[in-house]
């Protein structure tokens, strides 16, 4: 049962191979990273304010918060997560979290799906291992994806989206049945492969 509290969270990593990480409701302020290969753990998290219910099973880290917070209640829920960089992790967040801010970019990334509701998102990529796809739901907004600089990445519109940016490619309002890539995406072995379901808004897939 989730109580207002803080509280740490950790499992061995043991003989886990891969692991998915799955963040379900929602946090006020939500900090991903990847820690140093030679960690025992699988994860570490700690959490403050509403303190979700975390459970790890055969490298399944699920962190699931009340699907309804209190509407009048200013206590701040943060999560801080950390995962292990020696195995590929797939990253589900569902929609609700208000603020994410990710470093991953010295993890193996094997999937990110990003649900709907999810806003003011940051996310550091890294660099990705064949074709790697992220799925963005219908109501995220003002997301903003960092990838290495020699990584193309291609973006396709399926359900309508606003202000959306793939490097120096602008587009204000977007139908579905849209995309955009960039000209060496098509002949990459290694790239990112963006897909929006419908209604995000100010989202941005840039490198540095």
């Amino acid at each position: 049962m989730a109580k207002d509290q803080e509280q740490q969270f950790s499992e061995a990593l043991g003989s886990v191979t891969t692991g998915l990480l799955k963040f379900v409701g929602g946090a006020s302020e939500l900090t991903l990273a990847a820690e140093e290969k030679n960690s025992e753990d699988l994860y570490r998290g700690r959490f403050s304010g509403l303190v979700p219910e975390v459970h790890a099973a055969a490298g399944v880290v699920t962190v699931r918060y009340p699907r309804r917070l209190h509407p009048f209640s200013i206590r701040r829920h943060n999560g801080q997560l950390t995962v292990n960089a020696s195995v590929p992790w797939a990253v589900e967040i569902d929609g609700g979290a208000g603020r994410v801010t990710a470093d991953l970019s010295s993890l193996e990334l094997t999937r990110l799906d990003l649900g709907g509701g999810a806003s003011h998102v940051s996310i550091v990529l890294p660099r990705p291992s064949g074709t790697v796809r992220i799925r963005i739901g219908g109501g995220a907004s003002n997301v903003t994806f960092r990838r290495p600089q020699d990584v193309p990445a291609r973006v396709k519109v399926t359900g309508g989206a606003s202000h959306l940016t793939l490097d120096n490619q602008h587009l204000d309002a977007v139908g579905g049945g849209l995309e955009l890539a960039v000209p060496e995406f098509e002949a990459a072995e290694n790239r990112y492969d963006i897909e929006v379901v419908g209604g995000a808004s100010s989202l941005t897939i840039d490198r540095p």
